[in-house]
């Protein structure tokens, strides 16, 4: 059966076929952020830095649930991709239905379990007396949208496969927008803080739900039934390759979390709401580097399938160049321009603008090298390779970052918490730089073997 190969991912020009697939997703990103971006300028504005660091105390918990639902659909999708590039529609059209049931149930099982522990993983996250009841409110209200979080990033990664960017981006950008109205309303006017900042959230997102729902019923989807799901065991492998993208998720999850316990024992709250406050940028910068970085894996995975192994090399190579010039972009802005981040989100709040400034002087380092990390491992992603995603993921996420909040303080003191991310990012960079020269050779073996067997090419 032919697949849609609308935007020219098999055969069009390698540059603007990116940017046909790229700058949809890359703005739903930056709506994405800039959503939970406006959530923390209402509650620093309108409520004060403590409920600011009670969300931030809370975000690991959110970010579990994140990287649980992008394992699946990055790696269901990447796999969906590989038999769309070899012309098997039945197997594609299975592997999303088995992503999808496979989110709900996985996301189910953790709302449960967050719901009975909540008492004691606010504890554990480090909720002290003074935030506790913000935290808890906060948690509370997600708790009721657990389930939709995930599944909304999953058919939004199905949908783009589907060859249909724009799409895909609309509904993400059309909960951004809801995110913001529904902030001014439930907390700029109702006063509601946490409490309607976790409303806003929960309710954008099931709207899109619908959105991307309505496509696969509709005579544009080339997904078909497909009659029967196959193996399970297929899940298996899709979990496996999408484990990187869950790496980035929850370890920025468990970083924030021990950020958080330090910098509550050596700043208090403040130290926090800065922490939160530099978050937001770095998260900004982030999501349109991945944004860039993630539309490779449906583009690169296609191309896998068909065996067009030079192609994904070229699209890699676009992405570099986009995700490099906006980190250098965001590192000329925080080097000129660094009080205007810390007076526009937390007003009056001298002792916490101070702390945020030594964290962005010492973190725009690092976005010099976050995206080009993101690209590297989307792109090991795309081919299939998980383990070399999973370990530029697991280094620039959890390993370094890791070994250098225990490193940096003990030899720098409180400046050495500032420069972990940097670090970690430039690092990374260099492990990752050098296991994709090592993937050159063995395309360029790879491509021997296909001229001279090429009723094995698979396009």
């Amino acid at each position: 059966m032919k697949i849609n190969t609308a935007g020219g991912v098999l055969s069009g020009p390698i540059f603007s076929t990116f940017l046909h697939q790229s700058i949809p997703w890359s703005l739903s990103m930056l709506a994405s952020g800039s959503a939970a971006i406006v959530d923390g300028i209402f509650i620093g504005r309108y409520a004060g830095a403590l409920p600011l660091a009670s969300v931030n105390i809370v975000m690991p918990v959110f970010s579990l649930l994140y990287g649980m639902g992008i394992m699946l659909a990055s790696g269901g999708a990447a796999v969906t991709g590989d038999h769309m590039g070899r012309g098997d529609m039945r197997a594609a059209s299975a592997m999303l239905l088995k992503t999808l049931i496979s989110v709900g149930l996985a996301s189910l099982a953790f709302c449960l379990a967050a719901f009975i522990m909540r008492e004691k993983l606010l504890a554990f996250l480090g909720a002290d007396e003074v935030l506790l009841k913000d935290c808890a409110a906060y948690l509370g209200v997600l708790l009721l949208f657990f389930p939709v979080f995930p599944l909304c990033i999953a058919l939004s990664y199905f949908v783009r496969m589907d060859q249909r960017p724009m799409l895909a981006s609309m509904g993400l950008i059309l909960c951004s927008v809801l995110n913001v109205a529904l902030d001014a309303w439930l907390i700029g006017a109702a006063r509601l803080g946490v409490y309607g900042a976790a409303l806003a959230t929960g309710i954008s997102y099931c709207v899109p739900c619908l959105l991307y729902a309505s496509h696969f019923f509709s005579s544009r989807s080339s997904y078909i039934l497909p009659g029967s799901l196959g193996k399970w065991s297929e899940m298996v492998k899709a979990a496996w390759n999408g484990s990187s993208e869950c790496i980035n998720e929850t370890s920025a999850g468990i970083i924030i979390w021990l950020f958080n316990l330090i910098l509550m024992d050596r700043m208090g709250g403040l130290g926090v709401a800065a922490f939160t406050t530099v978050g937001y940028v770095i998260m900004l910068g982030g999501l349109l580097s991945y944004g860039f970085a993630d539309s490779l894996v449906p583009i690169v995975s296609v191309n896998n399938g068909a065996r067009h192994y030079e192609r994904t090399r070229r699209f890699l190579y676009s992405a570099a160049v986009m995700v490099f010039c906006l980190g250098l972009l965001m590192f000329l802005f925080l080097s000129f321009w660094p009080t205007t981040v810390t007076r526009f989100f937390l007003p009056g709040e001298q002792g916490a603008q101070t702390i945020a400034l030594s964290f962005l002087r010492a973190a725009r380092w690092g976005l010099l090298f976050m995206g080009l990390n993101m690209v590297l491992a989307s792109y090991f992603t795309g081919r299939l390779w998980a383990a070399k995603s999973f370990f530029v993921a697991f280094c620039r996420s959890l390993a370094l970052p890791l070994l250098l909040l225990w490193l940096l303080p003990s030899k720098l003191g409180e400046d050495g918490i500032f420069y972990v991310s940097s670090v970690a990012e430039s690092a990374t960079f260099l492990l990752a730089g050098g296991i994709f020269l090592l993937t050159i050779r063995n395309d360029a073996s790879r491509n021997s073997n296909l001229r001279r067997n090429p009723e094995n090419s698979g396009a």
